[in-house]
C-alpha cells in the first residue's frame, strides 16, 4: 500500500496528555477544532489512530485522506 496522509478533525483543544498520545503526527489547533494529520504507511496505522482518538473520548468531526 502507498503512503497516504491522513486529517483527523476533533472538535475542541487537546491537552499536553493528550497531544503527547498522538507523538509523530502534527497537531495543530484550528478555531474550534484540533487537527491530527500524518502520513499512513499501512491500514492497521489508520486503526490505531482512531483507537487512540476514541480511547481519549475525543469527538471525530471528520477523517480525511488529503494530498501529500
Amino acid at each position: 500500500m502507498p503512503d497516504r496522509r491522513y486529517e483527523v478533525r476533533v472538535t475542541g483543544r487537546l491537552s499536553e496528555r493528550a497531544r503527547d498520545a498522538f507523538a509523530g503526527l502534527n497537531v495543530a489547533e484550528v478555531s474550534a477544532e484540533t487537527v491530527i494529520s500524518g502520513v499512513v504507511h499501512q491500514d492497521d496505522q489508520l486503526h490505531e489512530l482512531l483507537e487512540v482518538v476514541q480511547s481519549l473520548g475525543l469527538h471525530v468531526v471528520s477523517v480525511e485522506q488529503v494530498a501529500p
